[in-house]
């Protein structure tokens, strides 16, 4: 499983002061990028996709519902973790979120600490489940390959007994 160092995360706000503050608290933890805007950051997760992504939903021209709603629609993108980092506390905001595929919502003003424990929470669940997917394939890759053995075998199995069978036959 890859090093939370090594881990992506895209800071997707508008307000430069929330900027500063989550690269500030994270930037040692984490390999951060940065987007003042919706349509920035859909630009740079089609070249290189982050591990999370932190959003802010209210933003000026696309907000974060909207790029979530991108997000998820793509099949590339579509398994990339996205937080909500957001001053919309209303339960049906929340809910929005959770609709459109987000895997958590953090009201601002927000503590640093619960920010870092649920960013590592959610970088360690991607981690994991790329490991698993990894070790699927590797799997299927093997079973694979021991059907195509075991038919061979069937194949001269079934071969050795026709020849047996013709041999004996009178």
């Amino acid at each position: 499983m890859r090093d939370l160092s090594e881990s992506k995360v895209l800071i997707v706000d508008d307000t430069a002061t929330n900027v500063d503050v989550l690269v500030e608290a994270i930037g040692d933890i984490y390999d951060i990028y940065v987007a003042l805007d919706g349509g920035t950051a859909l630009e740079m997760v089609r070249k290189e996709p982050p591990d999370l992504i932190l959003l802010d939903v209210m933003m000026p021209g696309m907000d974060g519902f909207e790029v979530c709603r991108e997000l998820k629609a793509d099949s590339r993108t579509k398994n990339i973790p996205v937080i909500f980092l957001t001053a919309l506390s209303e339960v049906s905001n929340k809910t929005e979120g959770f609709a459109l595929g987000a895997v958590d919502y953090i009201q601002k003003p927000f503590e640093i600490v619960e920010v870092k424990a649920r960013i590592k929470t959610h970088v360690m669940l991607r981690n994991a489940s790329r490991a698993l997917e990894r070790q699927n394939e590797t799997l299927e890759e093997m079973v694979e390959e021991r059907t195509k053995e075991i038919a061979l075998t069937q194949e001269a199995t079934i071969e050795s007994l026709a020849n047996l069978a013709e041999y004996r036959d009178p």
